[in-house]
């Protein structure tokens, strides 16, 4: 998997400043929606915990010359459980929709969700697209799939 740094991570072009999650954060939030999250994205959470990417374009899978999506903001894990970035606010709200062991961890600048969807042993990464009667898109076959994927968005250039 590449290194997070690759894809400079900001808030309003500065560094991320927000601390990155503690363990038992992480242990909480994992107990509370009963899922255990994948190591690389931890890793995403400590070193960037939320944030806006700049190599943020990704074209689905099986799906060349489909149309782009672009991650917007990647969403933060904290005590603040009533920001609408954090984890814990967006997996509660998003959870109806989604389902169980589906847990949104970045949103487009539409508001469409990017989620880890656990439900089986090799985590994947879907979009639920909410302006298409939530339809669900297949995006990467892991969390590593998708960060490698990650690219600028060449008509962006």
């Amino acid at each position: 998997m590449r290194n997070f740094s690759e894809l400079n991570i900001n808030e309003k072009g500065r560094p991320v400043g927000r601390p990155s999650p503690t363990n038992g954060a992480i242990k909480e939030f994992q107990s509370h929606v009963g899922v255990i999250l994948p190591e690389s994205y931890v890793k995403l959470l400590q070193h960037s915990n939320g944030g806006h990417p700049e190599v943020d374009s990704i074209e689905p899978i099986g799906r060349p010359k489909a149309a782009r999506w672009a991650v917007n903001r990647f969403y933060h894990l904290d005590d603040d459980k009533t920001s609408t970035a954090n984890l814990w606010y967006v997996t509660e709200k998003w959870r109806p929709i989604l389902g169980e062991y589906r847990i949104p961890f970045a949103e487009d600048s539409g508001g469409n969700q990017f989620f880890l969807d656990l439900k089986t042993s090799a985590p994947s990464v879907k979009l639920c697209v909410h302006d298409e009667k939530f339809a669900i898109v297949e995006i990467a076959p892991s969390f590593e799939a998708f960060i490698d994927a990650l690219s600028v968005d060449p008509d962006m250039i």
